[in-house]
């Protein structure tokens, strides 16, 4: 990755071998104006290209968020829902499928941390912190054996929940019996 200062100057100098005068915009030799200025305009559009990906820039048209700039519970989480539609497989740490804990593991270290393997592991683990404001990316226990993501929409997790489903998004309600009984974050990971 290109530190930004480099890239700003990769792009001023990019910008600056781009300035064409008004008199080279006759048509040379021979060739039609507008011939010269669709030649031209593809010239410009290879160097604006080569130089944003010099600077770091991706071919995506839509902008994306370097990993970096997220917090690694994002890293994780994102990951994660890049697994959506896998089954779950019991004792699964992927790539084919994943269980609840499997599927955590697999996205934190993806991340660049260790987990404990299990939901029992990971409870008694001093890897974890307990919070009463989750946010994405921290996780939901449900009692003793089950895990999710946390997401950003209310009353709903992401995760692996039992055979015969696919990881996906689940709503849960407050007053039924199936719900988060305690939130974690992972020390360290934002």
């Amino acid at each position: 990755m290109t530190p930004p200062s480099m890239a700003a100057d990769g792009m001023a100098s990019a910008t600056a071998a781009l300035t064409i005068s008004q008199h080279s915009a006759a048509p040379l030799q021979g060739r039609s104006h507008a011939r010269w200025r669709a030649v031209t305009r593809g010239r410009i559009a290879a160097v604006l290209l080569a130089a944003g990906l010099m600077a770091g820039g991706t071919l995506s048209s839509a902008p994306r968020a370097h990993a970096a700039t997220n917090p690694p519970r994002l890293v994780a989480f994102d990951w994660a829902k890049s697994q959506a539609g896998k089954p779950y497989i019991y004792g699964g740490t992927g790539p084919n499928g994943y269980d609840c804990s499997g599927l955590v593991y697999a996205a934190y270290k993806h991340a660049g941390f260790t987990l404990p393997r299990t939901t029992d592991g990971m409870l008694a683990s001093s890897k974890f912190g307990r919070t009463g404001n989750p946010r994405p990316g921290e996780l939901a226990f449900f009692g003793t054996g089950h895990v999710e993501f946390v997401t950003n929409e209310h009353h709903t997790t992401y995760g692996a929940l039992h055979s015969g489903t696919v990881l996906w998004w689940h709503k849960w309600y407050s007053g039924s019996s199936w719900h988060p009984t305690v939130y974690l974050y992972v020390r360290h990971a934002g």
